[in-house]
C-alpha cells in the first residue's frame, strides 16, 4: 500500500479512537473526524463509505492483533492460548472499551468468537461440533464479559481465577 495511503488512514484512525474516547460512535461526524485528522472529507469519503466501516476495520485490526498468533495450535494447547487471549484482553481493555461502548458493546464479544471459530473450524473441520462450539462460545464471551467487568484493583486476583478455572473448562473440548 502506498505510504500516503498508510499515513491518511492512520491519522483518519488515531482522530476516531480520539474523539470515540469522548463520545458515542453516533455523534462522530465526518466533517468533525476529517477536521480533526487535517484531511478534508472527500478524503475521508476515499477510504471509508461512512464512519461504521471505519470502526468495522479498526475493530477487525484489533481483533487480529488479539488472536492470529498461536490460534492455529488452539487445540494443542487450549489452556495456553486462552491464557494468551485473556492476557491480550487485559492489555487492551481501555482501548476495547472505547471502541466497544455504546451501541457497540456487544459487538466485539460476538466478532471475535466468530473469527476465533472461523479460524479453528478451517484448520480442524473435524472439530467443528455443537459440543464445541458452545465451548469456545463460553470461552471466549465469559473471558471477555468478566475482564470487561474487572476492577483495575481486581486484574490480579482475576487473573489467578481465571488459570485455576481454564483446565476445568478447556477440559470441555472434544
Amino acid at each position: 500500500m502506498d505510504l500516503r495511503i498508510q499515513r491518511t488512514k492512520a491519522a483518519i484512525k488515531k482522530a476516531f479512537l480520539e474523539l470515540r474516547s469522548k463520545k458515542p460512535i453516533e455523534k462522530i461526524t465526518i466533517t468533525e473526524l476529517s477536521a480533526h485528522a487535517n484531511i478534508n472529507k472527500a478524503t475521508f469519503y476515499l477510504h471509508y463509505s461512512d464512519i461504521y466501516e471505519l470502526s468495522d476495520e479498526i475493530e477487525g485490526e484489533m481483533i487480529d492483533e488479539m488472536i492470529v498468533s498461536g490460534l492455529e495450535n488452539f487445540f494443542e494447547a487450549p489452556q495456553r492460548y486462552s491464557l494468551e487471549i485473556f492476557g491480550a484482553f487485559m492489555e487492551n481493555r481501555k482501548k476495547l472499551k472505547t471502541i466497544f461502548s455504546g451501541s457497540r458493546s456487544g459487538l466485539f464479544s460476538i466478532k471475535i468468537e466468530q473469527r476465533i471459530k472461523a479460524k479453528l473450524y478451517e484448520k480442524y473441520p473435524e472439530l467443528n461440533t455443537k459440543h464445541n462450539d458452545v465451548v469456545l462460545s463460553f470461552l471466549t464471551q465469559g473471558m471477555f464479559h468478566t475482564v470487561a467487568g474487572c476492577r483495575e484493583e481486581d486484574i490480579g486476583k482475576l487473573y489467578d481465577e481465571i488459570v485455576q478455572l481454564l483446565p476445568l473448562l478447556v477440559g470441555q473440548l472434544r
